[in-house]
């Protein structure tokens, strides 16, 4: 690796290679941080998904609650 880095400041212009190297750097660091990102989202969209689960079910027991409240109560 980096006789390449060497490489490319031996071959290139300094104001070439720098960005190219600052570059592939950053290249390289999503390269190695897209995986824990992927795992990350993931996990968010599941915690999501179970919360909206959880309110569906309170609203669906809510509503069950009031119609059970509304055939007890006294009619006209």
């Amino acid at each position: 690796m980096e006789w390449y880095i060497e490489q490319i400041f031996r071959e290139l212009p300094l104001w070439i290679a720098l960005p190219m190297v600052i570059l592939l750097g950053i290249l390289l660091i999503i390269w190695i941080l897209l995986p824990l990102w992927v795992l990350f989202i993931h996990w968010n969209l599941s915690k999501l998904r179970d919360e909206i689960r959880n309110l569906a079910g309170q609203l669906e027991k809510r509503d069950w609650d009031e119609k059970a409240k509304n055939s007890i109560g006294p009619r006209d």
